[in-house]
């Protein structure tokens, strides 16, 4: 991950999720929740990778799907801003890069990210970390912002990702740059088929879509193939 991309992160850390309830319109939330879902079983063993200030962390727990989670973001403000939101709570902590975390082989049930597949520079390589940190027939689910190939997010993106997220974003983080970057790393990262040719590659199976707002954010889950 590049120094000015996690400086960012860190300049925007405290108001990030005010920021992520307007933008969103407070959908994300909701989105989270879905997200979810699409693992099977409850009360898992969770590693939330780029977990910023804990949402998706907290969420899973809320819902049941995880009985303790583990969250790592390569942003220690990120972190520190988080941390009175995951107090009392199952969540452990600690800064970690996305293609060499520091957790033994096989310590995860599932392994979760919100957002931050895009920010990490060889995407690739960090799917083939998540198979050595997960047990046999692990889990991923990954929500996230696409590069987008059908009109109505090609639309949104290049109005609404254009000019209000960096206006609206600017004034409450007070960066509107951190907010421009959100639509040049969307248009720079995989398309869903992309992703999907990556999950494959890296030994995943049994991948499911679910889109929201008509395409505008994605999520994919799918299950480590077992070696034969």
């Amino acid at each position: 991950m590049s120094q000015d991309v996690q400086d960012m992160f860190g300049r925007i850390a405290k108001r990030y999720d005010t920021a992520n309830r307007v933008l969103s319109a407070g959908q994300d939330t909701r989105w989270r929740k879905r997200a979810l879902r699409m693992l099977s079983g409850d009360q898992l063993c969770i590693l939330d990778l780029a977990c910023g200030t804990f949402d998706l962390s907290i969420d899973a727990l809320s819902i049941g799907k995880a009985s303790n989670v583990h969250g790592a973001d390569f942003c220690a403000p990120m972190l520190h801003a988080g941390k009175s939101k995951r107090e009392s709570k199952s969540i452990s902590a600690c800064a970690g890069d996305g293609m060499q975390l520091p957790y033994a082989d096989a310590s995860f049930d599932a392994v979760v990210m919100a957002y931050g597949w895009r920010n990490i520079d060889d995407p690739k390589q960090c799917l083939a970390e998540l198979v050595r940190v997960l047990k046999p027939n692990g889990q991923i689910m990954i929500l996230e912002f696409f590069k987008p190939t059908h009109w109505w997010p090609r639309l949104f993106y290049g109005t609404f990702g254009r000019f209000i997220f960096p206006l609206i974003g600017g004034l409450i983080s007070g960066d509107a740059s951190a907010y421009r970057y959100l639509r040049t790393s969307i248009q720079g990262f995989y398309s869903c088929q992309e992703a999907e040719e990556a999950l494959n590659c890296c030994g995943y199976h049994n991948i499911k879509w679910q889109s929201f707002f008509g395409g505008i954010s994605h999520a994919v889950s799918a299950t480590v193939k077992e070696n034969d």
